[in-house]
């Protein structure tokens, strides 16, 4: 099935996000851990990352991450920084990782997804990440679809599918592609049947 102009009644941009008004968490430009302090994080924390599924014209963009903890076909996206909403980390994971400034109605929510990576980036490796991934759909205009540029650090290269084509490019039995053919089969659900 092709990917069509979505529904908006289908899909909804925002995510609750509530801030206690008297005292407003700050949000600091890099507010992550030392690598060593983070690392023994992640044998005891589920950490909140953002997804971006970038679509054009019936088509969704995969990418090839060259780190962990996916080292194969994902989309765009990455850790939430602490204070943000999930719509700023999508915005700046946007900008920082694909070159693109995205306005925040833009984003369409697909879901949240909890993923349990075998590997991960930090020491040790072999024991593992486990992430709930906020999910978003972004339409991307012909002109942003020539201006993307991911990041090289953290992937080798990108591709443009159909549906089927993403479909039979991922192996259904290996669990994180299990992960990414269930998001493409919701983007492609969540646009069929309605008219572009």
């Amino acid at each position: 099935m092709p990917f069509e102009k979505p529904n908006p009644a289908d899909l909804c941009s925002e995510v609750p996000h509530y801030r206690e008004p008297d005292r407003a968490y700050q949000v600091e430009s890099d507010a992550r851990l030392p690598t060593e302090i983070f690392s023994q994080a992640l044998d005891h924390l589920v950490i909140a990352c953002v997804d971006l599924v970038f679509t054009h014209q019936q088509q969704v963009l995969l990418a090839k991450r060259c780190t962990y903890p996916q080292k194969s076909w994902w989309v765009i996206g990455g850790r939430m920084i602490a204070g943000e909403s999930p719509l700023q980390s999508a915005q700046r994971k946007a900008t920082e990782e694909a070159g693109l400034a995205i306005a925040k109605d833009r984003f369409h929510y697909l879901g949240v997804y909890s993923t349990c990576f075998a590997y991960r980036q930090q020491s040790p490796q072999d024991r593992g990440l486990h992430s709930l991934n906020i999910t978003f759909e972004v339409t991307l205009t012909p002109a942003e679809k020539q201006q993307i540029q991911l990041d090289p650090k953290e992937y080798s290269e990108w591709q443009w599918r159909s549906h089927t084509k993403a479909r039979s490019q991922l192996d259904s039995t290996h669990g994180m592609d299990q992960a990414l053919l269930h998001l493409i089969d919701r983007v492609n659900s969540a646009y069929s049947g309605h008219s572009t």
